[in-house]
């Protein structure tokens, strides 16, 4: 009978060392499917430039900070998002918007939308290696009709 719970006692050692093997074996597969889809822009400054339907060309500054989780949903939302620019004609000036942003890891698109007077929809992409956002879409709409487009782009100095 002693024998038999030797048995009994090695199956459930195997089974228990399956199953930490199959456990990590998902938790490395898991892993490596995150890194494929990578994370989120960097938090800091990030250099932006844009140029309007008009075709003038705004500078300045897309800041991507940590999101306070008391003030908006951080499942929902990774930073905020606040683009600070001035505008290469002197009549135009300069303009600043700030709202959280949203990140999603498989189709690597930073997003955030602000409603003021009009609504204003950002979109950019993320590239593979994380230093740039590309393919930027700024719509600046009132109602159904839209007041500006810009398309935008942004580098991170920082690497």
């Amino acid at each position: 009978m002693s024998s038999n719970r030797i048995v009994i006692v090695l199956f459930i050692i195997l089974l228990c060392a399956a199953h930490g093997r199959a456990t990590n074996f998902d938790s490395a597969t898991a892993q490596a499917a995150v890194s494929s889809a990578g994370g989120p822009p960097s938090l800091g400054k990030w250099d932006y430039t844009g140029k309007d339907d008009s075709g003038v060309t705004w500078t300045g500054t897309l800041t991507i900070e940590k999101i306070d989780p008391t003030r908006f949903d951080a499942k929902r939302y990774f930073a905020l998002c606040e683009v600070e620019e001035r505008s290469s004609d002197p009549n135009k000036g300069t303009r600043s918007v700030q709202a959280p942003c949203e990140y999603d890891g498989q189709t690597r698109l930073v997003s955030f939308k602000l409603l003021v007077a009009t609504l204003h929809s950002y979109s950019a992409v993320l590239s593979q290696d994380g230093k740039s956002l590309t393919n930027g879409k700024w719509i600046e709409t009132k109602g159904t009709k839209v007041v500006r487009s810009v398309e935008w782009s942004a580098k991170f100095p920082g690497r």
